[in-house]
């Protein structure tokens, strides 16, 4: 039992790694709110979260502000592209009702594929920006070359990543509980989850 609460105990461990998510959590929140800065913000939480699961982090907090200015221009040109992309999809998608019926199957599809490329390159651009220092082409390109290869553990990753918007859609009381969830250490805890899957991929071409 005593082992239990030592520094090396289960309790001790757990407890820490929970306090430090919600450091974490809270530091990502504060750093999205000017919107512009939520790629930056993505790329430095799972810089973390893999560090952490690799047993690499100093202090959590130190290591997320530096993650975040060094990824900071890469990130945030690619979350620019993703929200010019994401916008040009809603307006479509808004006026796609005024489209002739025959063709305008065709639309809601070529509108759907659009937002399935767009949520999958935000899922995966950012973890590889945090993890290689590439050039904004060799990041798309390599990025979209993991996807491909690893399609198993990228889906688990893509399923992993909607977790909370998919809670938050089953009920009224599960929207609240995801709401609360996400104040305090659901973004964080969805990005610990996500590092152990994007670790999987990474470590075998990082060993080489």
């Amino acid at each position: 039992m005593t082992n239990l609460f030592s520094y090396d105990g289960l309790i001790y461990k757990a407890g820490t790694k929970v306090f430090q998510l919600m450091i974490l959590n809270l530091l990502y929140l504060i750093t999205c709110l000017p919107l512009v800065t939520i790629g930056a913000a993505n790329t430095a939480l799972t810089a973390v979260t893999m560090k952490m699961i690799e047993g690499k982090t100093g202090h959590v907090a130190i290591d997320y502000l530096r993650a975040f200015k060094t990824n900071f221009k890469l990130a945030t040109y690619y979350h620019l592209i993703f929200t010019m992309i994401n916008l040009l999809v809603l307006l479509n998608y808004l006026f796609a009702g005024i489209v002739a019926i025959p063709i305008r199957p065709l639309v809601y599809l070529a509108l759907g594929l659009a937002s399935l490329i767009s949520l999958v390159g935000m899922a995966f651009i950012f973890p590889y920006i945090a993890r290689f220092d590439d050039n904004g082409i060799t990041t798309a390109k390599n990025a979209s070359l993991l996807v491909l290869r690893h399609g198993k553990i990228s889906l688990l990753i893509l399923i992993v990543t909607l977790l909370l918007i998919v809670l938050a859609m089953l009920t009224p009381v599960m929207m609240v509980f995801a709401i609360y969830l996400s104040t305090f250490i659901g973004f964080a805890l969805i990005a610990y989850l996500k590092s152990f899957l994007l670790l999987s991929i990474y470590q075998q071409y990082q060993s080489k």
